[in-house]
């Protein structure tokens, strides 16, 4: 699990969450991102798929999404990585005091003892972390 501030109101960030897309304007190691069968990527059962640099192809499912409670849940559906049964969900809340969201990203899967070590220690870092990383200059750039 990552967890971050970022300092934006939630009805900014939402859209980049809602927009199962987003993902591909930058992020480190994403050679590029398409949303399958000419879907928006706003919708539950949308699939992309991910070129990552270290990691090759993944596809991605997007099993729901909440404007409501500002959350987004997806599996990964087809990857050469060393685990199973990944599903991670997104979810925002906004901060009362002041123009700040509170994002939470958490994933779990299944993999043999070393590899879920692995990855558990890289998700965080590499992944989620990297990710807000990539939303907040999304964000400042608008």
């Amino acid at each position: 699990m990552a967890r971050r501030i970022i300092y934006a109101p939630v009805n900014l960030v939402s859209p980049l969450i809602r927009n199962f897309g987003s993902i591909g304007e930058g992020p480190p190691g994403l050679k590029n991102c398409l949303i399958e069968e000419k879907e928006t990527g706003e919708r539950a059962g949308a699939i992309r798929r991910l070129d990552m640099a270290d990691a090759g192809l993944i596809r991605e499912q997007r099993l729901a999404l909440s404007d409501t409670n500002y959350a987004a849940t997806f599996s990964i559906i087809e990857s050469a990585l060393p685990i199973s049964n990944y599903r991670s969900t997104l979810s925002l809340l906004s901060v009362t005091d002041g123009t700040r969201t509170f994002i939470r990203w958490n994933g779990q899967f299944e993999g043999d003892a070393q590899d879920a070590v692995v990855m558990q220690a890289r998700m965080p870092v590499q992944i989620y972390q990297t990710a807000f990383n990539n939303l907040v200059s999304i964000i400042l750039k608008k």
